[in-house]
């Protein structure tokens, strides 16, 4: 086995195409990793809060990342079924009264994108609102 071939055996699968390993996601699970050790030790307060405050920003773009295009899709779906270009189109209707009355509908369309929404910003939120 050639020294190239043994390097090698120590990256994560090339499975990022176009880019090499490791993938954005991975680089921010590593950050947020050190960040959550960093939380343990023996810290200021203020310092403390500061790193919480970084390692829930990386969580979110992390479920960003891993979100992102079944997310697009979901709402382009729902945009296209209502006949809307962009999410402001579709609040400003909303607001004029353009489905007054099929506001149970539209509802029932909407809830799975703003859960779509809290499952990147605090997937938290979501157990903690479903427990009975």
């Amino acid at each position: 086995m050639s020294l190239h071939e043994k390097m090698d055996m120590a990256l994560p699968p090339r499975g990022n195409s176009p880019y090499d390993a490791p993938s954005a996601h991975q680089l921010i699970e590593a950050v947020n990793l050190l960040i959550s050790e960093e939380l343990g030790g023996e810290i200021s307060p203020t310092q403390k809060w500061k790193l919480r405050i970084a390692s829930n920003a990386l969580g979110i773009a992390s479920r960003e990342i891993q979100n992102i295009r079944e997310d697009r899709e979901a709402l382009r779906s729902v945009l296209d079924s209502l006949q809307m270009e962009t999410e402001k189109d579709l609040s400003e209707a909303i607001r004029n009264g353009a489905f007054d009355d099929s506001l149970e509908d539209i509802h029932a369309r909407l809830v799975p994108l703003v859960d779509k929404k809290l499952i990147v910003a605090n997937p938290s939120y979501l157990i903690d609102r479903n427990d009975p």
